[in-house]
């Protein structure tokens, strides 16, 4: 049986085809990871345990995200928002959040934060940031009704 397969160089072809920048990101970065992949493989004893190639696995991971420009943090912060995300059906900002994140922040004061927590701590503060700088948060509503006032003192002549 033969198979046809697309030119590397060429994007899927999908009813909601990714921009091209999108698409040359996406396949520099699992170039990267195949390279990092490789290279960790190669530092792993022959008997390596499920446990030592999960770990090779995340290192390679990391250094990707790094050498794809981002910084440790924001690395840590998108992998803690998909952590919280694979944890919970609610991913927009609720007080359920806020709740949990002021708990992560007070045992972070304390010096009892364990790593799973930090990483948890560093999603959700990600998640927060993403809801305050969206569109959604934006007081929209007090500008429409300022916009219909200012309409209808124009349309009466008052706006003189």
């Amino acid at each position: 049986m033969t198979t046809t397969r697309s030119h590397e160089s060429e994007p899927p072809v999908s009813g909601e085809a990714i921009s091209g920048d999108t698409d040359l990101w996406i396949r520099q970065f699992i170039k990267h990871f195949e390279l990092h992949v490789l290279d960790a493989s190669r530092d792993l004893p022959p008997n390596a345990s499920d446990s030592e190639s999960q770990i090779a696995i995340a290192r390679a991971i990391l250094a990707t995200y790094l050498d794809s420009g981002m910084e440790l943090e924001s690395v840590m912060e998108l992998l803690g928002r998909v952590a919280v995300e694979s944890r919970s059906v609610e991913t927009t900002w609720s007080d359920a959040l806020n709740q949990r994140r002021f708990a992560l922040i007070d045992k972070e004061i304390q010096g009892s934060l364990t790593l799973t927590e930090s990483v948890e701590l560093a999603g959700l503060t990600r998640v927060m940031r993403d809801q305050v700088e969206s569109e959604a948060n934006l007081p929209t509503e007090g500008a429409r009704a300022l916009h219909r006032k200012l309409l209808q003192l124009e349309s009466t002549g008052e706006s003189d």
